[in-house]
């Protein structure tokens, strides 16, 4: 009899055991190692020309958004339609103005920045039906204070990571509210063979690669060449990593 009373009771903590867990268990989180591709500034021309080539090779970006006051009807309906095909709109900024300096080196409040290069232009947005959920400094120019503030209007802010380590652009795959992305532009004087090894580094490590490029094939310095995609592209595909919006990754 006691031998049934011990087990009896054995099952039944076990179970309480793995309810608990079930209970506490993160629902929704990304396990899978993937690529989160962005791209800076206000190219929408550009960006709409090569959504077939996006679509076709299976790639999901955020496409961060400066200048949008400027942007014409035919424009704002091709960002229209980028984000219609599930790519995500973010946000960079009314004037791509370099925000750290625009608040101590020019000696603007900062309050005077947050309304017009955050507040005005959201509102602007928000008024055609685009709500930007996360956020990239223009330049790449931050500090903590400034990411604490925009971080209430932000589930996300990302920085660029100007440094050799390029262990500083790989995020969790989950709960991220500041990113380093690398740039892959000609600019950047990236070699193909090192942006290779961060994507397997991102399957190995079982998190994310953030990416940051500006124009797609075109013949300035902040483009990133199509045969480059095509590369990122492949190898993707064949470490069988995902790709990721800002906003899935972010807190």
């Amino acid at each position: 009899m006691g031998k049934v009373y011990t087990v009896t009771v054995c099952v039944f903590l076990l179970s309480f055991v793995l309810t608990a867990c079930k209970k506490f268990e993160k629902q929704g989180a990304i396990k899978e190692p993937g690529i989160v591709l962005t791209f800076d500034d206000n190219m929408v021309d550009n960006w709409y020309r090569y959504l077939p080539f996006l679509d076709s090779a299976g790639m999901k970006a955020t496409f961060y958004i400066c200048k949008y006051n400027r942007f014409t009807p035919e424009q704002k309906e091709k960002l229209r339609e980028i984000q219609r095909h599930g790519y995500e709109i973010g946000y960079h900024t009314t004037n791509h103005y370099n925000m750290v300096d625009y608040v101590y080196k020019f000696k603007h409040p900062v309050e005077e920045m947050l309304k017009y290069e955050i507040e005005d232009g959201l509102k602007m947005m928000n008024k055609d039906g685009f709500y930007p959920a996360t956020f990239a400094f223009p330049y790449g120019a931050h500090n903590g204070v400034i990411d604490k503030l925009l971080k209430r209007y932000f589930r996300s802010v990302r920085a660029l990571n100007g440094t050799t380590d390029y262990t500083k652009s790989l995020a969790a795959t989950e709960h991220n509210d500041l990113l380093y992305g690398l740039g892959i532009d000609k600019s950047s004087n990236r070699r193909d063979a090192d942006i290779l090894q961060m994507l397997k580094s991102a399957r190995d490590n079982n998190n994310c690669a953030v990416l940051v490029g500006h124009y797609i094939n075109m013949n300035g310095s902040l483009s990133v060449p199509l045969w480059r995609l095509k590369k990122i592209a492949d190898y993707a595909r064949e470490l069988g990593l995902k790709y990721y919006t800002v906003s899935e990754i972010s807190n």
